[in-house]
């Protein structure tokens, strides 16, 4: 039997970690399957062939800039033709981008199908001419229920496959101790982001709320650094290393701890998160834990041009309501401080958040990524099925 091959590239850090579960999902589902593509930190722990590296295309701003520098445009071009010579049954694209709907276009003028798996809303693309993403976008398949606007509005057929963030959440199981926490006094984390662009921008406000914070000895703060950038040594926060960062936060009268990894660990534990706007908010819904977003000068650019009444977070963004609280960066601290309190005191507002975070999980589906390589392999690829995926359930 002839193997089939299929292409894979995820628009950012996040996305590949998509990628990556749905490419071990569809390796488990499909004998005589290759899977070729730009591969990630995450997708390339897998068997498929690295053609492309995703930190390259981040790096150059393929995803993020329609107009690119000559540099980026001379790499799109030299890799378009590349992969223009292999013969792809079909394309998956994990979250939409300039540089995905370059691709899409490409793929289509070889009559090659192309799914989009979307995982998050893309309103930052929302300069993209709709009726081009309806003619390159055979189908989208989504984590919401009802799928983004951008994907309503283009009128590409949408599939809802379920949340791979409520996956990840419902196995991990941890205790305080195993952290080295206190069984006694309520957790904060704070959560800068995973791109080191973001958390060289950022820092300064979540370690000024974290030290703002620990003034209060009924409490115990952490801050969490995404894996991938405590691995990185170049990593910088403001001019000092992590290690800089970890020695001068544990001199606070109350001891800061900085935590390299074990996000979902951390977010379990804790009764109040602050975080970025991206797939954090997610798992921040799923564990029911309340939340303050922190939202870029950029991601309100972009937001703010798609809607009147704009939501900034992947949660919010992903149910159309404002589930958890958002507030920009550059916010005063001291305001930032007042409305990240009131969501760690009893009182109304945190318990107007738990219940809509309650109403939020119970209304997803897991086996995202079984569910994904299922209709994938039946309905695009006609693949012959060797492994039933699990049944989907619902939350």
């Amino acid at each position: 039997m002839k193997r089939s091959s299929y292409f894979i590239s995820a628009r950012s850090v996040s996305a590949d970690l998509l990628a990556s579960e749905l490419i071990l999902a569809l390796s488990d589902q499909y004998q005589r399957l290759d899977a070729y593509g730009i591969l990630g930190e995450w997708s390339g722990r897998t068997r498929a062939h690295k053609i492309g590296d995703l930190s390259k295309c981040l790096n150059l701003s393929l995803h993020d800039q329609e107009i690119l520098n000559p540099e980026g445009l001379q790499f799109r071009t030299e890799f378009l033709h590349q992969i223009s010579e292999t013969p792809f049954s079909l394309a998956i694209l994990v979250g939409y981008s300039y540089f995905h709907h370059e691709l899409a276009a490409l793929f289509k003028k070889l009559s090659v199908p192309v799914v989009l798996y979307e995982m998050t809303p893309t309103a930052a693309i929302g300069s993209l001419n709709l009726d081009t993403v309806r003619a390159r976008i055979d189908v989208a398949l989504g984590v919401t229920p009802q799928g983004s606007d951008f994907i309503k509005k283009a009128g590409v057929p949408y599939f809802y496959i379920g949340s791979p963030h409520k996956d990840r959440v419902d196995r991990v199981v941890v205790g305080p101790a195993s952290l080295g926490l206190r069984n006694d006094l309520p957790l904060i984390t704070l959560f800068p982001g995973g791109r080191a662009e973001g958390v060289e921008a950022s820092f300064p406000v979540f370690r000024s709320l974290a030290e703002r914070f620990a003034e209060d000895s009924k409490v115990q703060v952490v801050i969490c650094i995404a894996e991938m950038l405590g691995k990185d040594a170049e990593t910088r926060y403001r001019g000092k290393s992590l290690e800089q960062i970890t020695e001068e936060l544990g001199q606070h009268k109350n001891s800061i701890k900085l935590v390299v990894g074990m996000h979902l660990e951390l977010l379990s534990l804790s009764r109040l998160a602050i975080c970025g706007a991206g797939a954090i908010t997610m798992e921040c819904g799923l564990f029911g834990v309340p939340a303050l977003s922190l939202y870029t000068e950029h991601e309100s650019k972009a937001e703010g041009a798609a809607s009147a009444r704009p939501l900034y977070s992947l949660l919010n963004q992903s149910t159309g309501h404002a589930l958890i609280a958002e507030a920009p960066a550059n916010t005063p601290l001291d305001s930032l401080y007042k409305k990240a309190r009131e969501l760690f005191a009893e009182g109304p507002q945190r318990e107007n958040t738990l219940k809509g975070l309650q109403e939020f999980k119970r209304d997803l589906q897991g086996f995202a990524a079984e569910n994904a390589a299922a209709y994938i392999g039946r309905e695009v690829g006609r693949w012959q099925q060797s492994k039933k995926p699990k049944d989907s359930k619902t939350a």
